[in-house]
């Protein structure tokens, strides 16, 4: 008998532990404060981090019953930090390193501590494979592959969804299905941006006029939080979204707001793919979606059940209010001189335009 049935039966299953993977992070930081929030003494967080003495595992000690070390590349540690766990919330980071081989080399791993901790429900952040619908697609030729070896055309959702279809079939597990965070508007230079004062500011997606699912992290912290107090959900594949906006939409958004106008830049996905490194794999999901817009939209539908446990989503308009100075957009400039001297445009109305 493993530890965690020996905690069970001595509990009488009343307290349960749950272990959240990358704690310091996004998702497993909101999942970590979705449970602090919950306040329910049913569930005590141990928070797994390679690095417990690390200012951010510092700033999550008062959330958590504890932090303990482990790496996911380390079966043993791993297996110790699952040690006497109910459940666990397993996320992992293509972008760490790019390198989707290393990233699901460490999915694995975990996933092998995880069997031999015993753990009762595992809810692991995917985001679905791309290679089953293009493949069957008539325009299948069209697109570029990403990782030629694993004809990867989406490498950072392929690899999760590889594996994750392992966890499902070896563990009791709940996939979740999440979407582009809001917060990549903040921290991966998605948000309103331009080349001059002179300038509006502009969004720049690849996606014309189709609909965009997003998320705030602090929801998808909600939406395993809900999953992970039912078992009920083991076997299941749960979506999460928080807002579905077209990019016009988006830039109107951020004009209201933020008071200036921002328009929409629809760029080719060939254009998109050039921006920097890694933009060939987003340009890629950014088509996905295009392509496969309603049934993108559609898998990521929260269940009833979770939602009201969820208490709600964040809107995008909300989600945007309460960063508002994160932006700090400024008035443009006006470019002639004769017209007015360094004159501001005060005018903050819509120019949110497809262009």
């Amino acid at each position: 008998m493993s530890m965690s049935n020996i905690v069970e039966l001595v509990t009488g299953g009343g307290t349960k532990t749950i272990a959240v993977m990358g704690a310091t992070g996004a998702q497993g930081g909101a999942v970590v404060k979705a449970f602090h929030k919950l306040g329910d003494s049913k569930y005590e967080i141990r928070a797994i981090t390679r690095n417990p003495d690390s200012e951010k595992a510092k700033a999550i000690k008062s959330l958590v019953k504890e932090v303990v070390k482990a790496d996911g590349d380390d079966e043993e540690s791993m297996i110790a930090a699952f040690e006497g766990c109910h459940g666990a919330f397993i996320v992992s980071d293509f972008w760490q390193d790019m390198d989707v081989v290393h990233e699901m080399k460490t999915l694995r791993t975990i996933k092998e501590a995880l069997k031999k901790a015993e753990v009762k429900h595992v809810v692991v952040s995917v985001w679905g494979d791309s290679r089953p619908v293009i493949n069957a697609a008539e325009n299948k030729d069209t697109w570029k592959v990403i990782e030629e070896d694993l004809g990867m055309y989406v490498s950072h959702l392929d690899g999760k969804a590889e594996v994750a279809v392992e966890y499902s079939a070896e563990l009791p597990t709940t996939q979740l299905l999440t979407s582009m965070y809001y917060e990549n508007f903040v921290s991966f230079g998605m948000g309103p941006a331009r080349q001059a004062d002179t300038d509006p500011y502009a969004i720049t997606f690849p996606m014309a006029d189709a609909k965009l699912a997003m998320v705030a992290v602090d929801d998808i912290g909600k939406c395993a939080c809900a999953i992970l107090q039912d078992d009920a959900m083991i076997g299941k594949t749960v979506g999460v979204h928080s807002d579905v906006l077209t990019g016009k939409q988006i830039a109107e958004v951020f004009t209201k707001v933020c008071g200036q106008p921002v328009q929409y830049n629809a760029v080719p996905t060939e254009v998109f793919a050039t921006f920097f490194p890694g933009a060939e794999d987003l340009a890629n999901m950014f088509r996905f979606k295009v392509e496969y817009e309603s049934e993108f939209i559609k898998e990521r539908i929260i269940p009833a059940n979770i939602l009201s446990t969820m208490g709600g989503v964040i809107s995008f308009e909300d989600f945007v209010t309460e960063n508002k100075a994160a932006f700090d957009l400024k008035p443009i400039v006006e470019k002639d001189p004769a017209a007015a001297t360094n004159r501001v445009v005060a005018d903050g109305g819509s120019c949110c335009v497809i262009q």
